[in-house]
């Protein structure tokens, strides 16, 4: 019974993923997921008490997905300006999978479910800053920069990764403008 638990779990949250790429995320529902299924509602109820409860699990879904593959011991040896190019098109190439995107969707959604989903959402957004940092520190070049008050490794990480989610929202295909900007800003 615990195969086919898992099973149940694993085909309603493919199906969900389905929905938010094809019609968007804020088409997911529990009704909708059912139907396209093939499980009884009350299945679903058991596996995802809520929309929110189902939306989360999308949303933890696919920033685990976007990270899956990426070698994150491999970002520590490049430059950084490189290295912030490539996490950007990984997550770039991922959204373009839906129809929507979805960054931008979840602001329309009612006030308790977009609070779970930002949860997990901001998680995985931690997980990335923390990155970002950790490539800014391995960068023997940017060892040399004097960090000010104005400008700390801190406030700039925040300004590089707000900056890579605006323009993932936007839908912008790189950020290539945005590391000749990024490198004005670091060469003293």
């Amino acid at each position: 019974m615990e195969n086919n638990n898992k099973g149940y779990k694993e085909t309603i949250l493919l199906t969900a993923k389905a929905i938010a790429i094809k019609q968007g995320i804020t088409k997911i529902d529990i009704r909708s997921v059912a139907k396209n299924s093939g499980i009884a509602i009350g299945t679903v109820y058991n596996y995802f008490p809520s929309k929110g409860d189902l939306l989360v699990a999308v949303i933890e879904d696919f920033w685990g997905e976007a990270f899956a593959e990426v070698d994150w011991k491999s970002f520590e040896k490049d430059d950084f300006y490189d290295n912030l190019e490539r996490i950007y098109n990984i997550l770039y190439i991922h959204l373009n999978k839906f129809k929507e995107n979805w960054l931008e969707e979840l602001s329309f959604l009612k006030t308790h479910k977009k609070l779970l989903g930002k949860q997990k959402q901001n998680e995985y957004f931690r997980n990335i800053y923390n990155k970002i940092m950790k490539m800014m520190e391995m960068d023997k070049s940017l060892k040399q920069y004097q960090w000010s008050s104005v400008i700390s490794k801190d406030k700039l990480v925040e300004f590089i990764f707000e900056n890579m989610i605006m323009m993932l929202k936007k839908g912008e295909k790189d950020m290539s403008f945005f590391v000749v900007i990024l490198k004005k800003i670091m060469s003293n």
